[in-house]
């Protein structure tokens, strides 16, 4: 088993020393996948736009790696307010239709950082298309 450190240098960038995603064992790891907006990389205080970009920024993340949003097989979803769940449905409805990955979703006080914005934010788990 092998194990790649992802890195991109397009979209949201971490600021802590962590991987932007591991290639391992035929699997995409994404950690952190916020709603930052991709022009201005600061994320939005409309929790719809936030859904928006995430969308947005996990298609960028897999794309890099040669997958697509049907290659995803779980998300865990972080929200500061789980009432934010209807909004987010129809962004998750949008992007997997009728297959969508296993997910589960929980509520949580802090999102990272002092004055961070972010209300949603996922941590996702694809198949790593073959060759790639």
């Amino acid at each position: 088993m092998k194990k790649e450190v992802l890195r991109f240098s397009e979209g949201y960038q971490f600021h802590a020393p962590v991987a932007q995603g591991v290639k391992a064992n035929g699997f995409l790891f994404f950690g952190a996948i916020r709603g930052t907006d991709p022009e201005t990389s600061k994320v939005p205080e409309d929790t719809e736009a936030q859904c928006r970009n995430i969308f947005r920024n996990l298609e960028q993340r897999l794309k890099a790696c040669g997958a697509e949003l049907a290659d995803v097989v779980r998300i865990a979803v972080y929200m500061k307010d789980l009432d934010d769940r209807q909004i987010f449905n129809r962004y998750w409805k949008e992007a997997f239709g009728d297959e969508p990955p296993a997910r589960f979703a929980v509520q949580v006080l802090d999102m990272g950082g002092p004055g961070d914005a972010s209300r949603i934010l996922i941590e996702t788990t694809a198949l790593a298309p073959e060759g790639k």
